[in-house]
């Protein structure tokens, strides 16, 4: 079990009011996060967004912490499978299937990006 970063966690509390005030909300936040991470920093980080993602249940969330992680594997310059994404794939694929619109889309750019095939 991984232990969540708290700045990541506390994106998502109230998320709906923020959202109402800026339009950029989330891209702003997870920017926060990540401005000063180096391409290791961003490579270890990325076991706080999968743990993350099996605890989201709203698609619009799932949808935007998708693409978090693949900005994340972007920072990381690498198509490297992370470990941990690696050991939870398949539970991952199983939680993202219930959100339809997250799993057509973001899931499918991140398995791209990754060079999965399934």
């Amino acid at each position: 079990m991984i232990k969540t970063d708290k700045r990541l966690l506390d994106i998502y509390k109230e998320w709906e009011d923020k959202l109402d005030d800026d339009e950029w909300y989330f891209s702003n936040s997870f920017e926060s996060i990540t401005k000063d991470m180096s391409p290791e920093e961003a490579f270890n980080y990325i076991p706080n967004v999968i743990e993350l993602l099996f605890k989201l249940d709203d698609d619009f969330l799932v949808w935007e912490t998708l693409y978090f992680l693949i900005e994340l594997y972007s920072l990381a310059d690498t198509t490297q499978i992370h470990p941990f994404l690696q050991r939870n794939w398949s539970v991952l694929k199983k939680h993202i299937k219930k959100y339809e619109d997250s799993y057509t889309t973001p899931f499918k750019e991140l398995k791209s990006h990754l060079r999965i095939i399934e």
